[in-house]
């Protein structure tokens, strides 16, 4: 085995470890509105910030977590006609 793809993974696992020790925040106030630009995929986005490193995360990201936490019971349930009206306006 080469020496240097497993420095590579050894730096990679590092680099994983600390980005999930090290809370991203929002990078500006705001959200990013792609609602026009046809060739972005969200419409809407947070700019966040994670060290020195800054990342876009879509809305529709954020509304799928937040669906999973639910369902993982890790936040109280949303009434269904609120997942109603989010699945009409963001699919």
């Amino acid at each position: 085995m080469c020496q240097g793809r497993g420095e590579a993974r050894r730096k990679k696992e590092w680099m994983m470890t600390d980005d999930i020790e090290e809370r991203a925040v929002l990078a500006r106030r705001g959200i990013m509105d792609h609602s026009d630009c046809e060739d972005c995929v969200e419409d809407w986005t947070f700019l966040m910030r994670q060290g020195r490193r800054e990342f876009p995360l879509g809305l529709r990201t954020v509304l799928a977590c937040l669906a999973f936490a639910e369902r993982e019971g890790a936040v109280p349930e949303l009434p269904a006609d609120w997942w109603v009206n989010i699945n009409r306006r963001y699919r």
